[in-house]
């Protein structure tokens, strides 16, 4: 995505999540495939942007659970006054998770994962769905093979599971973006003063799509700055399919009109 986006003229300043990619080295004290959270990823995000001498007003593009850290990051760095949001760009965010928990048995699996956070609780997530399995007339996927090898032959691509340290972590920051009531949620909110451009694959398993576009309307409902581009045929990789040209133009260009 970023050299796409600076092919494109844009300048990109990126970073790893706390257990992802380069910080998993151990030289940042972190554990391999365990995301300890909002809070320590704003931290990052907040030291990657002073680090770069990025301007003040920045556009925030954020993919999977990398979307629900957009919309929070977003609405914190716009509450702190330290940058001006021109756009933010969600795709195929994560907006809930697919079971839900009472408070009581969070707060016990927050304490399960300080004795234990490298546990695997779910494996990982397939982007690729099998057509075989889908309804008749259905459209093929349009999936990169290719593409997906060249992922996981990169050594940074984490191959393992969903740790529980980081589905408690996704499960808290879930909720904190919903908000107690639905006109609270974090994109509604921020999209009545950032324009928000929503990504979507129609053959998305890896999370649910419908709980996104539910907050778009309600957005558009209460006259939020929100726009929908949905890609029928994609899954949940938006770059692993053959309209990835069109995703990065958009993804530069679009604005709010």
């Amino acid at each position: 995505m970023s050299v796409a986006l600076a092919i494109r003229g844009t300048t990109c300043v990126s970073f790893d999540l706390p257990g992802h990619g380069e910080c998993a080295s151990g030289d940042h004290g972190d554990v391999r495939g365990i995301w300890t959270g909002r809070a320590k990823t704003l931290e990052r995000i907040a030291r990657a942007l002073d680090a770069s001498d990025a301007p003040e007003s920045i556009t925030i593009v954020g993919s999977s659970m990398g979307g629900a850290l957009a919309i929070y990051a977003a609405n914190e760095l716009k509450m702190a006054g330290t940058r001006t949001i021109e756009r933010v760009v969600l795709i195929n965010p994560l907006m809930r998770m697919k079971l839900y928990l009472p408070g009581v048995a969070l707060a016990a699996l927050r304490l399960a994962a300080i004795v234990a956070p490298g546990v695997e609780v779910s494996s990982r997530p397939q982007d690729k769905v099998n057509d075989d399995d889908a309804p008749e007339g259905t459209a093929k996927m349009d999936f990169d093979d290719e593409g997906q090898k060249q992922c996981d032959a990169d050594e940074l691509t984490y191959k393992g599971g969903v740790t529980l340290r980081t589905g408690v972590e996704l499960y808290a920051l879930t909720r904190h973006n919903a908000g107690a009531r639905a006109e609270d949620c974090g994109m509604v909110r921020l999209s009545f003063t950032t324009p928000v451009l929503l990504l979507t694959g129609g053959r998305d398993e890896v999370v649910d799509p419908d709980a996104a576009t539910q907050q778009v309307k309600l957005a558009m409902s209460a006259g939020g700055k929100v726009e929908h581009k949905k890609f029928p045929n994609a899954g949940h990789s938006l770059t692993l399919q053959s309209r990835r040209e069109e995703v990065f133009d958009l993804v530069a260009d679009w604005r709010w009109l």
